[in-house]
């Protein structure tokens, strides 16, 4: 890794696997930089781990973009309502493992669902959502 000055601002060039990735930004922001290199060695989490978390939950959160939803999204009953508000349960529980390094704990999905869910049924939701965040790079701690 190194950091570049110039008129344009300042570079830095991370390899993972035999592949690059260059992140520019302005030359003030180099202590903002540093002290976030800091701070995740001192919590244990790599830079680049916790750039890739958060580069994929944006990702998710904003693609495909701004997506036309019918308007039997908000018909009730309606199998496109459920649609969407899985998607919006999902996008909070995807928030909140943003505000939490990428990691959620499972009881807040769990507490999440109890007002709209009980029993085996509110289990096997957590489930789904667990996979699905899983997949999105979020670490569902039990």
């Amino acid at each position: 890794m190194w950091i570049k000055t110039g008129a344009l601002g300042w570079l830095i060039k991370l390899s993972s696997r035999g592949k690059k990735l260059a992140f520019y930004g302005p030359a003030h922001f180099i202590p903002t930089w540093n002290k976030f290199l800091e701070i995740s060695k001192r919590d244990g989490q790599s830079a680049s781990s916790l750039l890739c978390i958060w580069i994929e939950g944006y990702v998710h959160r904003k693609d495909p973009g701004n997506p036309q939803r019918p308007l039997t999204a908000y018909s009730s009953g309606h199998e496109d309502e459920i649609t969407r508000i899985e998607q919006d349960i999902f996008n909070k529980f995807l928030a909140i493992a943003e505000q939490d390094n990428g990691h959620i704990r499972r009881i807040r999905i769990l507490q999440e669902l109890m007002p709209m869910l009980k029993g085996q049924q509110r289990v096997d939701v957590a489930d789904k959502f667990t996979r699905r965040l899983t997949k999105a790079g979020v670490k569902v701690v039990r």
